[in-house]
């Protein structure tokens, strides 16, 4: 089921992506559509620099060159660098890929094994996932699916499976039911969405 979805006609794909856009608008995220990797190298450069971030912290060292980041940043103070436990609680952007979106929840399932990966997604003020437009799913069932399919796959194979659900920014009404954003990860979610 999963894999007829994604190789669905684009119509399909068209109206899953426009569900999955409204659900994660509707949970705090903030949505752009890019048409390139140089295209969401530079919407990065410009949050990072409207924001006045000092460190840009990616998931992968692959990730800089892929999204032309420093060339981006040059000139602008604003530090990049892969994961670095060193400097992981002093990123103020973080960078990563996302694997799945879900259009019935506007969630994305992010795999990062390295803790220090994992961690970018976590610990900045600010999130930013890639993923690509082709990676959607319509429901909870079929995420839950893949995420059971991608864990028993890489078990199979002996590989460690971190594997995580993000469904907007961070947010939390413990503390006398008033709703807080960013208590406990990224105040914002910026879902870039890639060809």
């Amino acid at each position: 089921m999963i894999q007829k979805i994604l190789e669905s006609p684009h119509p399909m794909v068209s109206d899953l992506l426009s569900r999955f856009i409204q659900a994660a608008k509707k949970v705090g995220s903030q949505i752009a559509e890019v048409q390139d990797a140089q295209a969401a190298g530079q919407y990065i450069a410009d949050l990072a620099k409207a924001k006045q971030v000092k460190l840009v912290q990616t998931s992968s060292h692959d990730l800089i060159d892929q999204l032309s980041l420093r060339s981006s940043l040059e000139g602008s103070g604003i530090f990049v660098s892969g994961p670095d436990p060193e400097r992981l609680l002093v990123a103020d952007l973080g960078v990563s890929d996302a694997v799945v979106g879900i259009a019935e929840t506007g969630s994305l399932l992010t795999h990062l094994d390295p803790v220090d990966s994992r961690l970018v997604t976590m610990l900045p003020l600010t999130h930013v996932a890639l993923l690509q437009r082709e990676a959607l799913v319509e429901t909870l069932e079929d995420g839950i699916a893949m995420t059971r399919n991608r864990i028993l796959t890489l078990h199979a194979q002996g590989k460690p499976s971190y594997i995580s659900w993000v469904t907007g920014p961070s947010r939390t009404a413990d503390i006398e039911r008033v709703l807080t954003i960013g208590v406990h990860g990224p105040r914002e979610l910026h879902i870039l969405l890639v060809p």
